[in-house]
């Protein structure tokens, strides 16, 4: 009886520690579990606090996905892979795609076009390439073409970190060494990563990336989507990649194509990229000056009588010269001039006419070692150009001092050297103070107009 009892006097002090073992269990439980519940409300709450803006809407929108088309996740923020129809946005009058969102919410875009065509130059280091230069402004006299067509960068930007990886039979051996600036171009690990010829990022054009192959040659984009290696000196499209502050509002869109996300800058806005229309012609402005003058190309080739012109450059020079009658330059500010109604509107501006050779080491800034004045021009290889629609036109770059060539981009991004003797199509260029303008948002379905 006595060991019976014992026992009991055991069972019961092991139900009073197992009821308050179970007790304390239950309560940590709720505690976590109510931490939890807490900060994944936060969470919500946060997300759906950004909903308006560009990182939230993304987050929100998407659902992430480990393998196949979509959002992903990795240890540096999310990430869009294969084909995206959902990743559109219009910043600064143009379109780009998002790339990834990082981890502080800052998002990556590329533009989802070719913004310029012409040669690396002759380091195929990027550190020392013209692509660095004219899409960045590095302090460096005329650098940051591209950057200076950006409205109120300090406000919109951040910088964006790349690195300048190496190709080693398909695998991406990433650089220790990363940099940042504004503004830089399409990198091949975000190229890969995305999916490459399989991404969203292969528009069928041509152009650079940011990254060497193993033997030290630039790599470039083909028109199917595959990388291959290059020499620095070819000509290939060049597109921008820019990083936005995190948190940016939308002020419209679902990032379709047909409607993309619409960053509101409220006033913080330019004219370029916007739409005039003169008479019957549709212009294009890529260049403000600070005292108002706008420069734009025609949103389409020159006519006359709806009658398309086509023209060789001349006979045998590659020099814009406005006082030979066999030079297009000639031709382009009598003729062609004469038959426009709004040629009274128009006002002289300086063109850059400076060598672009080996000689002057294809470096871009040479342009600018010579020019003209006149009404109507050309445009440059190293000009900021969004539509590239245009096929196998003149620039007005001389190739040299003695040459019978003469620079030509292709709509697939190819700028090639042509001899001045052949026929080509004419975009050409014209300027006119922005106070004339009366009504219209800028759009290509509502021009501006001097009317």
């Amino acid at each position: 009886m006595a060991k019976k009892k014992k026992n009991n006097i055991i069972s019961e002090k092991e139900f009073i520690f197992n009821f308050l073992s179970l007790t304390i269990i239950i309560l940590i439980g709720l505690y976590f579990g109510g931490r939890s519940l807490y900060y994944y409300s936060k969470q919500n709450m946060s997300i759906k606090a950004d909903s308006n803006t560009l990182n939230g809407l993304i987050v929100s929108r998407n659902k992430l996905t480990k393998s196949g088309d979509g959002l992903h996740r990795d240890a540096d923020g999310y990430y869009f892979k294969g084909e995206v129809l959902n990743n559109y946005v219009l910043f600064g009058n143009r379109y780009f795609r998002v790339i990834r969102i990082n981890n502080d919410n800052t998002v990556k875009l590329v533009s989802e076009d070719l913004v310029a065509s012409f040669m690396w130059g002759e380091d195929a280091n990027y550190e020392f390439s013209n692509l660095k230069y004219w899409l960045n402004n590095t302090g460096d006299n005329y650098s940051g073409v591209y950057y200076n067509t950006i409205p109120s960068p300090d406000k919109f930007l951040t910088k964006t970190s790349y690195r300048e990886d190496i190709l080693n039979n398909g695998e991406v051996n990433k650089s220790k060494n990363i940099y940042n600036e504004n503004v830089t171009t399409l990198g091949i690990s975000d190229y890969i990563l995305a999916g490459g010829k399989k991404g969203f990022l292969n528009n069928n054009k041509l152009f650079y990336l940011l990254g060497l192959a193993k033997d030290k040659e630039n790599l470039y984009v083909d028109l199917d989507g595959s990388v291959k290696s290059c020499d620095s000196l070819d000509g290939y499209g060049v597109r921008a990649v820019i990083t936005l502050k995190k948190n940016l509002e939308i002020s419209s869109g679902d990032g379709s194509k047909e409607r993309p996300f619409v960053i509101n800058q409220k006033n913080d806005v330019n004219y370029i990229d916007s739409y005039v229309k003169l008479g019957n012609d549709i212009y294009k402005v890529y260049q403000e000056s600070n005292d108002g003058i706008l420069k734009m190309y025609k949103y389409g080739y020159a006519n006359i009588n709806g009658m398309e012109i086509v023209l060789n450059y001349s006979k045998s020079t590659s020099h814009f010269n406005l006082l030979d009658r066999n030079n297009i330059a000639y031709y382009l500010n009598t003729t062609y001039l004469n038959s426009l109604s709004y040629a009274n509107i128009l006002v002289d501006n300086y063109f850059y006419t400076g060598e672009v050779s080996s000689d002057k080491s294809y470096k871009f800034s040479n342009i600018y070692n010579s020019n003209v004045v006149c009404k109507v021009g050309l445009l440059n290889i190293f000009d900021y150009v969004s539509n590239n629609n245009f096929n196998d036109y003149f620039h007005m770059n001389t190739t040299s001092t003695v040459s019978s060539m003469q620079y030509s981009t292709s709509s697939n991004g190819l700028l090639e050297e042509v001899d001045v003797s052949e026929v080509k199509h004419i975009v050409p260029v014209i300027s006119i103070n922005k106070n004339i303008i009366k009504n219209g948002k800028g759009l290509e379905s509502d021009p501006f107009t001097v009317e």
